[in-house]
């Protein structure tokens, strides 16, 4: 059984170069470690440092070579594989203001739906004062129609005893005075009722006369509460449309947002997704390219050394440090949840909701806006 060390040892016991021939080839190689790093042939350049490491004379144009090898590693190589790490990280680290962006919309959108519910409350409180106020004109019309009834009553009965007071009473057959009463006494007593009886006809064709003005303005008067009533009643419906149609608005926009925030993220994961694998596989392979050239700067350094058995060593070396090669991954933020109404337009849930605190006679009329349609259709 050979052990691990021994058969290092054994493998690094390449024959000693000694000829000019030899060597020239040797050197040749060398010169050729560029290109074998270019194409990570670890072998290729195992080979080569081997046979130099063998070689007991000292040559300086290959340690020359071998020097500018070990520059290229130092200052090209390994900075490259630095950079690419760096551009790596910065390209998944970017994803990170990719959803950031969705979620940055998903805030503007909800702050624009803040300012439409509050014109909803502001609408609504308009919609409240006016419904109030309807129930005043409620009030003022049923007053008018009392006291439309009162001056018809009085109408009715002053212009019934002007009538009756019309009738012009039967004549008597015989003049005849009262006892003791002279002749033109009894006539000047006659005249007298007459005119007085002729100054209450007057009174009382005035009294009929007059009531009928008052009940006529009355009559006005409420024609014009009704009016009132119904342009009031027309205009709190008015507001009410108001507030239906920016809750249906606002239900419009809270969709349109939704689906604009689940592509953005959709698209964003998808992107991430993809870039992820790839950045993984970029992480891997520069970690391994990594390990290489440590592998490769051990490895001339044997061979600086004219050491076969540290070239072999260095060959088989993996345990070098890659911390500064992992990548931070961006975690992906939470999906933020859509904005929906608790209550859908029109249904008895939102009409509750909305207009439940109505004084109960002026009450909301149903929905007319169009969202509320759609919901009676359902």
């Amino acid at each position: 059984m050979i052990f691990p060390l021994l058969w290092l040892l054994a493998s690094a016991a390449s024959p000693t170069i000694q000829s000019p021939e030899e060597m020239a080839g040797v050197l040749q190689d060398v010169q050729q470690l560029g290109i074998s790093l270019a194409n990570r042939n670890l072998s290729a350049i195992q080979k080569v440092l081997m046979a130099v490491a063998a070689s007991n004379a000292t040559n300086s144009t290959a340690d020359n070579v071998l020097h500018g090898v070990d520059e290229i590693v130092n200052e090209t190589l390994e900075p490259a594989v630095e950079r690419d790490f760096s551009v790596a990280q910065d390209e998944i680290s970017g994803f990170h203001e990719l959803f950031l962006k969705c979620e940055e919309d998903q805030l503007s959108a909800f702050n624009h739906s803040v300012l439409d519910q509050k014109k909803i409350v502001h609408f609504a409180e308009e919609h409240l004062i006016c419904r109030q106020h309807q129930v005043l004109l409620l009030d003022a019309n049923l007053s008018c129609t009392t006291l439309l009834q009162a001056a018809k009553t009085v109408e009715d009965a002053k212009c019934a005893l002007y009538e009756r007071s019309r009738t012009v009473p039967e004549a008597s057959v015989v003049c005849q005075a009262q006892a003791h009463e002279a002749p033109e006494a009894y006539h000047e007593r006659k005249i007298k009722e007459l005119e007085d009886s002729l100054a209450q006809l007057l009174t009382r064709r005035r009294d009929c006369e007059e009531a009928k003005v008052q009940a006529q303005m009355q009559s006005e008067r409420c024609e014009k509460a009704r009016q009132d009533l119904a342009n009031g009643h027309k205009a709190c419906d008015e507001k009410q449309l108001m507030v239906d149609s920016t809750v249906c608005a606002l239900q419009t926009r809270m969709g349109v947002d939704c689906s604009a925030y689940d592509s953005c993220r959709k698209q964003a994961m998808a992107s991430f997704m993809q870039a992820n694998e790839s950045v993984k596989m970029t992480e891997a392979e520069l970690k391994a390219t990594w390990t290489m050239l440590k592998q490769v700067r051990c490895m001339i350094n044997g061979a600086k050394e004219r050491s076969p058995l540290k070239v072999a060593l260095c060959s088989k070396q993996r345990n070098f440090s890659v911390a500064h090669l992992i990548i931070n991954y961006s975690t992906v933020p939470p999906f933020a949840p859509c904005q929906s109404l608790a209550e859908p337009p029109g249904s008895p849930q939102y009409m509750t909701a909305l207009y439940g605190h109505m004084p109960p006679r002026a009450p909301a009329s149903p929905c007319e806006a169009s969202c509320c349609n759609l919901q009676v259709v359902r």
